[in-house]
């Protein structure tokens, strides 16, 4: 269980470590480039407003260089899967080309297959606000539903919780220990991804 930085790190671990076989994310980002492209616009950093448009050259600026960029696509989940590319706002959430499939089974074989994953943000999360996860998560969604390209291959809910900021909330407590417990004792046994709003 990861809360904040602390969230970030466990999608980190998840993709990275064969020993953990489930984890719960609590207000962290599973894609980095996209939470930094958030801030750099929010906080109207050169690098992101003299771009044509906006944000145009931010990957490789001196605010994002080419070595973190890398670094990104080795480890980070989004940045492993579908590359660091200045906006996911048009990736396709379909089965992906028989090239992408021959990159993308591996390491998703090797990265989550039998991983169950519990991923709480608030609605209302100024911070890291779910905007920034939720094309990965859509995608990755998309991958491990029973007709996806990756069924069945992982266990993924994502619970979105109105009215709830950057922090843990009572609802989100209660929702970890319900997922940690069914975990423990093996309830669900049937990988699939579930989407609630609470």
């Amino acid at each position: 269980l990861g809360i904040s930085l602390g969230g970030h790190a466990a999608w980190q671990c998840l993709f990275h470590d064969l020993r953990i076989s489930a984890a719960v994310i609590v207000i962290g980002c599973p894609d980095y480039f996209s939470l930094m492209s958030d801030r750099a616009r929010l906080s109207k950093l050169s690098t992101w407003t003299e771009g044509d448009p906006p944000g145009a050259h931010f990957l490789g600026s001196k605010d994002f260089p080419l070595g973190l960029a890398k670094a990104v696509e080795m480890y980070d989940p989004a940045g492993m899967m579908l590359k660091p590319q200045g906006s996911l706002d048009e990736l396709d959430y379909g089965t992906p080309s028989a090239d992408e499939l021959a990159r993308l089974l591996p390491l998703m074989k090797r990265s989550l297959e039998g991983k169950r994953i519990l991923n709480l943000s608030g609605a209302d999360d100024k911070l890291v606000p779910y905007r920034c996860s939720q094309p990965f998560i859509q995608w990755l969604s998309s991958a491990v539903a029973p007709n996806g390209w990756f069924a069945n291959g992982a266990y993924l809910e994502d619970v979105v919780f109105d009215g709830v900021g950057h922090q843990m909330s009572p609802e989100m407590v209660t929702k970890a220990i319900s997922f940690i417990t069914e975990t423990l004792i093996g309830t669900i046994n049937t990988p699939i991804a579930k989407k609630s709003k609470m």
